[in-house]
């Protein structure tokens, strides 16, 4: 059975190290650079509406932010 020999142990540890680097790698700069970016938009989006008194207008800030993110 090949889930109880041990030659292959060291096999399966490399490739699953490997996979699990790959994935650690595509979080930290792929996708929480992402969620970090729409975040901040939401956050300043929010702030803006509260200094607005719950206006939908965006201020300079939020747009600049926008044209920022863009480029």
């Amino acid at each position: 059975m090949p889930q109880l020999d041990t030659t292959v142990y060291l096999t399966q540890y490399r490739w699953t190290l490997l996979v699990l680097f790959l994935l650690f790698f595509l979080l930290v700069f792929f996708v929480l650079p992402t969620i970090k970016i729409n975040w901040l938009i939401r956050k300043s989006v929010i702030k803006s509406k509260a200094v607005l008194g719950g206006d939908l207008e965006l201020t300079k800030e939020v747009v600049f932010i926008w044209r920022h993110v863009l480029r």
